[in-house]
């Protein structure tokens, strides 16, 4: 997601149910729906949920509007340096391609408005390329690729009981 669109991110628009984020309001004035991966549920579900903001600012009464400090301050202590917050979703988006997500479901989950914009997160490696060509040998052979895939249902998200 961008900054925005977590900072801004009120309460109703996570689906613990169904296992997804829905954002009303991006960059490309189109709205998505983000599934949750097991970790994101977690880090979500154990938020406090009386506010309409996933991220409230008690002082402002609002949603939190900047966590340059915070992020600063947490890659001091890491110590990491150049690092941007926007990196964060750079990385996400790599690291999926480079997992086997297709460029189409990335640029959907990115909120991106064309296919173009998501090819800047494609950086095909030896191992990514080798593991294409041997889908195709597998698809040859078996008439089927044989890399298997995991599905998550939304229901069968959470690894530990939840108040």
């Amino acid at each position: 997601m961008r900054r925005n669109e977590i900072l801004s991110l009120r309460s109703v628009n996570v689906d613990f149910e169904k296992g997804y984020i829905f954002i009303e309001d991006s960059k490309s004035g189109k709205s998505r729906k983000i599934p949750m991966n097991v970790a994101a549920f977690e880090a979500l579900h154990d938020l406090p949920k009386k506010f309409e903001y996933v991220f409230f600012n008690e002082k402002t009464k609002s949603h939190v509007k900047d966590i340059k400090t915070g992020f600063k301050a947490a890659c001091r202590r890491a110590e990491i340096k150049g690092l941007r917050l926007h990196d964060l979703r750079h990385t996400a988006a790599s690291k999926m391609i480079e997992a086997g997500a297709d460029l189409v479901t990335v640029s959907k989950i990115l909120g991106h408005s064309s296919i173009q914009m998501t090819m800047r997160y494609a950086h095909p490696t030896l191992e990514t390329m080798r593991r294409a060509v041997e889908k195709l040998e597998n698809f040859l052979k078996t008439g089927r690729d044989k890399v298997e895939t995991v599905v998550i249902k939304p229901l069968a998200i959470p690894l530990k009981t939840y108040n």
